[in-house]
């Protein structure tokens, strides 16, 4: 008698996927060479890595956590898409900006924002999506596998970052139908303002370009505003709801804004209320929503403006502050013009003339190396361009580059880990 056995595959959505090399290189750090330097030199280990945000969760905000988490009635199943306690609040910030004629069936409740963007890459599950280099590491080892998705980039140019509309134009107008329906979209243009790693800004007029293009062209706008808030030098943030359209979508998260990134709670936001209730199904099918009393504590964080303004305000300066210093001290010792930061925070650098003599394919191993010795982290710039999935490991993007935050650690810490940053250049 024989059996047949019938092998079941693992679906690529999840063998294609992998941990962001954030988070990979995160882990390893604290759990292997963090514990080993500072054993060994007593000195404490400078983490200059992760979007993490090291500031306490605002005194209000946790108040508003304990009492919603003390309230049995908060202590059952949320509903599908969201509270209305919590959309309500999200209406109410976003009419703050000026954004108008939204309703409740607009916005679902998201864990975070990378739900929200996972959810509205995988309602297009296997198209074709266009996005500026470099990207966040995340779209690329998780939600873009995860979706099924290839992404064409299309690269900030010079030491200004400017934005080519040649070339992007050139890249949306090539993308062919994937159905000879009018009324479906070509693809999706990721758009993540301020951005994460270089921490630019797109102006109002950029933004209005770009629109243009895409209307021309039959794409959706995935716009992730994660950083939306955290914008310096007295601009504006100008989100992509300010344009009138179906077919933009904007993706917001609380975690930046609140420093409660272990709380997981983000919204999602589009004119197009079949969107929403489609990815609402996605959300419930997946998570079954964000916890009751979260949303109940977040609409607090959201609605007491007063409150909120004062917070925001104070995280602003003191991130100003560190960055203010750490692009005076690069300035000092990088041999070109650092490109200062306009929002998010982070610096992308370039550390190539500082290790000429290191052979490229070995070099970004060789800096982090370097850095480790000398007691401080950072993530390599090919984490943030088109991976190994995509091109061999000798064609990455962005050799040489790093990518350092100041959000975990206080300005005098930003500036011994760039003077530890200094250190390994004469290595």
């Amino acid at each position: 008698m024989f059996i047949l056995f019938i092998m079941m595959k693992f679906d690529v959505s999840f063998t294609d996927i992998g941990l962001s090399p954030i988070v990979e290189i995160s882990e390893f750090v604290n759990s292997v060479i963090a514990p080993k330097f500072e054993r060994e030199t007593g000195k404490p280990f400078i983490r200059i890595q992760r979007g993490d945000v090291g500031f306490k969760v605002p005194e209000y905000v946790v108040s508003a956590l304990v009492k919603a988490y003390s309230d049995e009635k908060l202590m059952r199943y949320p509903k599908s898409g969201g509270e209305f306690v919590f959309k309500d609040a999200v209406l109410k910030t976003l009419s703050e900006s000026g954004i108008d004629n939204l309703n409740p069936r607009n916005i679902l409740c998201t864990h975070g924002g990378q739900e929200g963007l996972q959810l509205v890459f995988s309602l297009f599950r296997g198209g074709r999506a266009v996005g500026f280099d470099p990207v966040w590491s995340c779209m690329l080892e998780n939600v873009l596998p995860y979706s099924r998705f290839k992404i064409d980039l299309v690269p900030f140019e010079g030491r200004d970052l400017s934005l080519n509309f040649r070339t992007l134009e050139d890249r949306l107008s090539k993308i062919p139908e994937r159905q000879k329906n009018p009324h479906s979209k070509k693809g999706v243009l990721y758009l993540n303002n301020p951005h994460n790693p270089t921490g630019r800004i797109f102006s109002r007029e950029e933004l209005s370009r770009i629109n243009e293009l895409c209307l021309k062209y039959k794409f959706m706008i995935v716009s992730d505003e994660a950083y939306n808030d955290v914008v310096f030098d007295g601009k504006k943030h100008v989100s992509m709801l300010e344009f009138d359209g179906e077919h933009i979508v904007s993706v917001f998260t609380l975690s930046k804004t609140f420093s409660a990134t272990g709380h997981r709670i983000g919204y999602t936001v589009c004119r197009d209320e079949d969107l929403i209730e489609k990815i609402t199904r996605g959300n419930y099918t997946q998570t079954a929503g964000v916890a009751t009393a979260t949303q109940h504590a977040f609409s607090v964080a959201l609605g007491d403006k007063e409150k909120k303004d004062e917070w925001i305000s104070y995280m602003l300066s003191e991130l100003q502050r560190r960055r203010d210093a750490i692009y005076e001290k690069l300035e000092d010792i990088l041999p070109y013009e650092v490109y200062n930061p306009q929002g998010a925070f982070y610096f992308f650098l370039n550390l190539n003339p500082s290790f000429k003599n290191i052979p490229l394919r070995e070099r970004d191993n060789f800096i982090s190396n370097e850095f480790y010795k000398n007691g401080v982290v950072a993530i390599p710039g090919p984490a943030f361009s088109k991976g190994k999935k995509c091109e061999t490991r000798d064609e990455r993007k962005f050799r040489g580059y790093v990518r350092i935050s100041y959000s975990m650690v206080n300005t005098d810490a930003c500036l011994e880990g760039v003077e530890r940053i200094q250190s390994s250049f004469s290595r």
